[in-house]
């Protein structure tokens, strides 16, 4: 994996493996030193191409490694993922939550949906800089990926960046019958969002540094 030295000196990469492996750890999530090392890269990377791509509004490294890298784990306390899972990221923006999980978990088989050319070109390069396996992008809307021929079908489908109301109809027809969709909140969701989905739970937590509470609620396909 390439280095990350060109945007942190060595003291600034040792506080911050340190800060994002404690916040990690305040989930209940040990990283291996492999893992947190393709976090830094990740997290380097992001910050690069962010000077000429828009990929997020968040650039102190602190805040992206609380707000975007700790929330995108807090999904693996929200709900068992089964080994192997098929997961589908929608709205996969710079690759959040989806690679953030397949760090930790490699046995995911993740596909990243992502409508910005842009955004999933950095996508993919993240992807192959990190050397992640089993790993798909699909560069386009989660509508039009949900009605080609053949399609993967998920066991868990994630979502951060969408209104609930608008992926409740793609989602269910992207979900195996016994799938998952795991909605990242601000508040937590307490009645169904459309006849396709039951609210099953609400996984709530605090994120690191006081940067707010957060809510990842869990919602099943209803028969």
């Amino acid at each position: 994996m390439c280095g990350f030295t060109y945007l942190f000196h060595v003291e600034q990469e040792r506080a911050l493996r340190d800060f994002l492996v404690t916040s990690a750890s305040g989930l209940g999530i040990r990283l291996t030193d492999q893992q947190a090392r393709q976090f830094l890269v990740y997290l380097s990377q992001l910050l690069k191409w962010n000077q000429t791509t828009n990929l997020t509004s968040i650039t102190n490294p602190y805040e992206v490694i609380s707000k975007h890298f700790v929330d995108s784990l807090a999904a693996l306390n929200a709900l068992k993922f089964p080994f192997e899972a098929v997961v589908i990221d929608v709205g996969s923006g710079a690759g959040l939550p989806g690679i953030p999980l397949k760090i930790v978990r490699a046995d995911l088989r993740l596909l990243l949906v992502e409508p910005s050319l842009k955004k999933s070109s950095f996508i993919s390069s993240i992807v192959g800089t990190l050397k992640l396996e089993a790993v798909s992008v699909f560069a386009g809307a989660v509508d039009r990926y949900a009605v080609q021929e053949p399609r993967r079908l998920a066991d868990v489908v994630v979502v951060r960046a969408l209104r609930a109301e608008v992926i409740a109809g793609p989602a269910a027809l992207i979900l195996k019958p016994n799938g998952h969709l795991l909605l990242y909140r601000t508040e937590r969701l307490d009645e169904s969002l459309s006849s396709a989905f039951l609210v099953e739970s609400n996984y709530d937590y605090a994120l690191p540094k006081q940067h707010g509470r957060r809510v990842v609620s869990v919602l099943t396909k209803s028969a």
